[in-house]
């Protein structure tokens, strides 16, 4: 978890340059793939050859990449910090008797109770329905959607410490998607290929 705005800054210039490290790497591997492919090669040479490829970016960019899901994590457990210090706030008697009223509510229904009382910046009641939420067993099927509006609604008061956050976290989802797509798509290719 990122102490302070400070840490969470030098965060995001950390993992913009890892991710960048990453680019370069994965820009050399698709080249390296390019000039393979223009080579007449046997399929298990060409096996080969794409599994070195493949092997060297991979450790090539381990420590980065490791490094940048970190950071990630981190920024992920700063936001849950951050929604939980700001939820602290309550009037037990409205927060008790809504919660009452919610535990016939059914688990979909908590997610639009939770969008209309960001609506209204009820704070009190979006309390009420945090804690009705986390106690359904089914919740699993709603839980992206219930934790990424709470989230959206509380840490919006931290305006450039919550993007900060934000990029971290994009960065990390960004750099395993690149890596994804690089192998998956020339796997695939190479397959047909051969």
């Amino acid at each position: 978890m990122f102490k302070d705005a400070t840490e969470a800054e030098q965060a995001e210039r950390d993992q913009d340059a890892d991710c960048a490290r990453i680019d370069a790497a994965i820009r050399l591997g698709e080249q390296e793939i390019a000039v393979l492919c223009d080579r007449s090669l046997d399929s298990d040479e060409m096996r080969r050859e794409w599994s070195a490829i493949r092997d060297r970016t991979i450790i090539g960019i381990r420590e980065a990449r490791h490094s940048v899901v970190n950071r990630a994590n981190e920024a992920k457990a700063t936001e849950r910090w951050m929604v939980e210090q700001r939820m602290l706030e309550n009037d037990e008697k409205v927060q008790s008797d809504f919660s009452v009223l919610l535990k016939e509510v059914p688990t979909k229904d908590l997610v639009d109770y939770l969008r209309y009382l960001i609506e209204v910046d009820d704070r009190v009641r979006i309390q009420s329905v945090r804690e009705v939420f986390a106690a359904r067993k089914d919740r699993q099927a709603y839980d992206v959607t219930f934790s990424g509006m709470l989230a959206k609604f509380v840490l919006s008061e931290f305006g450039e410490l919550r993007e900060r956050l934000g990029r971290i976290c994009h960065a990390a989802h960004k750099v395993d998607s690149r890596v994804t797509d690089l192998f998956c798509a020339n796997g695939v290719a190479h397959r047909s290929h051969l």
